[in-house]
């Protein structure tokens, strides 16, 4: 068990890097969700209320492709369909 603890206080690999901002990326996503959802709650308009629901669609989206993004980076397997 020790040999697997060694040399995890250097500096961050590229893919380590990538892992982390994606990581972190997702969180303020979902954190912004969370907090734009509790505003369209309390909505003035209708209108407003739609937007800010579509908005949240939106960001729940990119925050679910983000994070299947970091989990590639971290199996170190990015996988994208033929374009």
């Amino acid at each position: 068990m020790e040999e697997l603890i060694q040399g995890l206080d250097g500096p961050r690999t590229a893919q380590q890097e990538l892992f982390y901002d994606l990581e972190d990326a997702a969180a303020v996503i979902g954190w912004s969700v969370v907090e734009l959802t509790a505003i369209a709650a309390s909505g003035k308009t209708p209108a407003e209320t739609q937007a800010l629901m579509r908005i949240c669609a939106l960001l729940a989206a990119q925050q679910e492709k983000l994070s299947v993004y970091a989990d590639e980076v971290k199996d170190q397997c990015i996988l994208r369909p033929d374009a």
